[in-house]
C-alpha cells in the first residue's frame, strides 16, 4: 500500500487565529469570507484555548429571546479543545479522532506548538487523493505483471531482462518458445 498521508500533509495552515476577546460578529463574519468550518482560538501568548466552530456561532441565535441579537465575545461561544491532533498522527487515526468528536475541524499540533487545523473537508480530500493513489498503484503492478508475462515487443523484453540475470533470461526465451 502506498504511504499514508499525516496530518502535516492534510492539514490547511491557517487563514487567521481568533483571540477570546475578539467580537462573535466579527468572527462570524470571517468565517463566512473564508469558507470556513472554524477557526483555533488562542490567547496573547499564542496558546490555544479553544476552537470556534460553525456550530458555535448558531449559539448566537438559539442563546438570544429572539427579541435582538445576541452580544459577546469568541470566548463565551467557542468549543473547548477535546483533543488535539499531533502533526505525524497517520490519516486513519486523523479519522478516529473526527468520530469521536462533533467538532467539525481539530487543531494540529507539533509538540506545543499549534501548526494548523484540519477540517473534514481536508479529510474528504486526503480520502479521495489516497483512493486515487492506490488505483494508481494497482494499475501499474498489473500493467508491470502483464508485461512479465507476456512481453509484446523488444523494448519491453530489454526493460524484464535488465533486472535478471542471464539464466533466468534464458529460460524466459525457452518459455516463450513452447
Amino acid at each position: 500500500m502506498n504511504k499514508v498521508p499525516t496530518a502535516r500533509e492534510i492539514m490547511a495552515g491557517f487563514f487567521a487565529t481568533l483571540h477570546p476577546d475578539t467580537d462573535i460578529y466579527d468572527a462570524i463574519d470571517l468565517l463566512r469570507k473564508k469558507r470556513a468550518s472554524g477557526a483555533p482560538v488562542v490567547d496573547r501568548e499564542g496558546k490555544l484555548c479553544g476552537l470556534l466552530t460553525e456550530k458555535d456561532c448558531l449559539r448566537v441565535l438559539s442563546n438570544d429571546a429572539y427579541q435582538s441579537l445576541a452580544r459577546g465575545t469568541v470566548s463565551q461561544y467557542m468549543s473547548a479543545i477535546g483533543s488535539c491532533i499531533d502533526a505525524e498522527t497517520d490519516l486513519f487515526r486523523v479519522a478516529e479522532a473526527f468520530l469521536e468528536t462533533n467538532l467539525s475541524v481539530l487543531p494540529v499540533m507539533d509538540g506545543d506548538k499549534l501548526i494548523g487545523r484540519i477540517s473534514r473537508q481536508d479529510m474528504l480530500r486526503a480520502i479521495v487523493n489516497l483512493q486515487r493513489d492506490v488505483r494508481k498503484a494497482e494499475i501499474a503492478e498489473e500493467t508491470a505483471l502483464r508485461l512479465k508475462s507476456n512481453p509484446s515487443g523488444i523494448t519491453q523484453l530489454q526493460k524484464i531482462v535488465g533486472g535478471h540475470k542471464q539464466e533466468n533470461v534464458a529460460e524466459l526465451f525457452r518459455m516463450m518458445r513452447q
